[in-house]
């Protein structure tokens, strides 16, 4: 039993979850609006630690200006942490600062999302604390994409984080996998759930601000892709589909997301682009959601790394939540999908020109396109949607309740 549990009766008083990040943004679509929400929504007492760089939900520092300061939003409550200049400061003081003020929260459960937080996961394990790791990927296998770890070291850094992967899952008391891929990584660990990282469906936040279904035939935009702007995941190739099938047919490619690294955004400098690309940088996920609803091709033209071909493409199910057609790379587990769904095609990543012909077919011919986009939102939401995935998270917090707490939830 938690010291809170011992104050509070147990019938009178809300199971207490705490979410960590010291990486992620505090408006993450997967912590805060999936995880956190559902939480809050179910009758658990929420609060997230998460980087908010001074902005609150409504964009304004809830402070107006300095310090950012705690708020409140869906009943979640969220606790700025600090950012640090380095990632070694990030993953040294920034870790273990959080140490006493988490103890002091005397939460039910408590529930990790960065690699780097593992020892401080374990360590409140070690007091007695319900602790939860939430594994968004293969982590092994993510170490060979990262572009700021040199790469003759990322090899002898892969095998290092699967010794922390087997210590994540001998020392936490649940894993939370992102995916059937990620649960295969963690499989030793000794309570282990897969919460897929599928869209929400039943969802204002989404469409606030919006138009909830934009018909195909109205849709402003041509061709789309949200994400992490690198070489490994498509950007080459989606500068040719730009050039090719944008210059054809008279259509922009709306990029929303970071350059990794920074530099790669000197490739729109290229005159071949000018007309062709529509850079709108990195978008809160309201916005985002918009944009891909304003488009009429959504792309996920992923390269790598290997494990990657055999994850499930979170894109490409947002992309098929608002109605798009999609081309993708043809891994063999995204090829399924879409073929399962009729909902799009798929190519070789690396060849630009059938990438983008297969854009321009779908450019070309509208009708066809809708029905393919028609087909995608139907499979979302028969097979694919956040709402069963959270029933599977609350179940496992409520099997983590004191017995006391868990019995009084359950009438």
């Amino acid at each position: 039993m938690t010291a809170s549990s011992a104050q509070t009766p147990a019938a009178s008083r809300r199971p207490k979850a705490v979410h960590v990040s010291i990486v992620h943004r505090s408006t993450d679509i997967r912590i805060f609006h999936k995880q956190c929400r559902s939480l809050a929504a179910a009758g658990y007492d929420v609060t997230l630690y998460a980087r908010t760089d001074g902005v609150g939900p409504d964009g304004r520092s809830p402070s107006g200006a300095g310090t950012p300061q705690p708020y409140t939003e869906d009943g979640v409550r969220v606790v700025p942490v600090p950012r640090h200049g380095s990632r070694v400061s990030r993953m040294t003081v920034g870790v273990w600062s959080l140490f006493r003020p988490l103890l002091a929260q005397q939460a039910d459960v408590y529930h990790f999302h960065d690699p780097e937080l593992i020892p401080l996961a374990i360590a409140l394990r070690a007091r007695g604390r319900k602790v939860i790791f939430d594994a968004h990927e293969p982590l092994p296998a993510q170490i060979m994409a990262k572009h700021w770890i040199p790469g003759p070291l990322r090899p002898l850094v892969a095998r290092a984080t699967e010794v922390l992967v087997r210590v994540a899952g001998r020392g936490m008391t649940a894993v939370v996998a992102a995916s059937p891929l990620v649960a295969g990584v963690y499989a030793g660990a000794k309570r282990l759930a897969t919460v897929n990282n599928f869209p929400i469906l039943q969802d204002q936040y989404a469409v606030a601000g919006g138009d909830a279904d934009i018909p195909y035939h109205q849709r402003t935009r041509g061709m789309v892709y949200v994400g992490g702007l690198s070489d490994i995941r498509g950007l080459a190739t989606m500068l040719e589909v730009a050039r090719i099938a944008g210059t054809r047919h008279g259509e922009k490619l709306t990029l929303i997301g970071p350059f990794m690294p920074p530099e790669l955004e000197q490739r729109l400098e290229d005159p071949s682009l000018t007309d062709v690309i529509d850079y709108v940088g990195v978008k809160k996920p309201v916005e985002a959601r918009q944009l891909i609803r304003e488009a009429r091709v959504g792309l996920i033209l992923q390269i790598g790394p290997e494990a990657y071909k055999q994850n499930l493409p979170t894109k490409m199910f947002e992309y098929m939540a608002e109605g798009l057609p999609v081309v993708a790379s043809h891994f063999p587990l995204w090829q399924g999908i879409l073929d399962d769904a009729e909902a799009g095609v798929v190519v070789p990543p690396e060849d630009g020109r059938a990438a983008a012909e297969a854009v321009s077919r779908l450019l070309a011919n509208p009708a066809e396109a809708a029905d393919m986009g028609r087909r995608g939102r139907k499979a979302v939401h028969e097979k694919y949607s956040w709402e069963a995935e959270a029933q599977t998270l609350l179940s496992l917090y409520d099997s983590l309740l004191p017995s006391e707490l868990a019995a009084a939830r359950a009438r």
